[in-house]
């Protein structure tokens, strides 16, 4: 039943509550996972909802899971190992058109790997184009960035603190008209290509901007950064005056 052989690697939960007589859905999502262990030393996002949208897709989620329904495009989520990858390039070459047209072109993401070469591919691309692309991968990242003519668009970082980074966050600047989305998924082959993944697309300003806060905080850092050099080894950034620690920001900002 289900999908022979894929891992269910996305986290979600439905829960119904009955309400003025009637059912309703609400559903979370996380780019983590549900384990209190790890909830100690992992940096995750979370995000709740009530949307029936989000209810439906989710549904027919664990309904494909346990085998009752044939995997689909859905209206909230994308999946791997169906849509997914193919999804990403769509997002990239519009990025890529935008700078073309616009000058516009910028991708910024957070994950904890990066492998899959069909992705590289296109990065490469993007950034032979012209596109800026600022990618925060903690651990495996076989993409060199900052080589002419090939990545020299493509900026890499690394933080290793003392929480493990493990939010996917993924940011299209869709020609100033910004598109935000979270996922269960790295980019890398086997979350494409032999897992069960959710990506989903945050739509409400206010958590948008609150994502581009987290993802550019954790650009600000040069505590606990070390940058991915062209010669494929890393360095950490030069001793400045102001010094920033992105987890002890957030450790404060969210226990206050």
């Amino acid at each position: 039943s289900g999908i022979a052989g894929m891992k269910s690697h996305s986290t979600s939960t439905i829960i119904g509550r009955r309400e003025d007589g009637r059912t309703r859905r609400y559903v979370h999502l996380s780019t983590g996972n549900y384990n209190e262990k790890t909830a100690r030393v992992y940096t995750d996002v979370g995000y709740f909802t009530a949307n029936d949208d989000f209810a439906r897709d989710i549904s027919d989620v664990f309904n494909v899971i346990t085998g009752y329904s044939q995997p689909a495009r859905w209206k909230r989520v994308i999946s791997s190992p169906n849509d997914l990858r193919e999804y990403f390039f769509e997002l990239i070459d519009r990025e890529i058109e935008f700078q073309r047209q616009y000058r516009t072109g910028f991708i910024f993401a957070k994950m904890n790997s990066l492998e899959d070469a069909k992705i590289i591919d296109k990065l490469y691309e993007a950034s032979k184009a012209g596109v800026k692309i600022q990618l925060i991968v903690r651990g495996i990242c076989v993409l060199v960035p900052g080589l002419p003519g090939l990545s020299e668009n493509i900026f890499v970082k690394s933080i290793v603190g003392q929480f493990l980074e493990h939010s996917r966050i993924y940011f299209f600047n869709n020609n100033s008209d910004p598109r935000v989305f979270l996922s269960s998924a790295d980019w890398m082959r086997r979350n494409f290509d032999r897992r069960i993944e959710l990506l989903f697309e945050i739509h409400k300003e206010d958590q948008k901007d609150q994502l581009r806060a987290i993802l550019d905080n954790c650009w600000k850092d040069n505590q606990k950064s070390r940058v991915l050099l062209p010669q494929r080894s890393y360095a950490f950034l030069k001793a400045v005056d102001e010094k920033f620690n992105v987890q002890e920001f957030f450790t404060r900002q969210y226990s206050s």
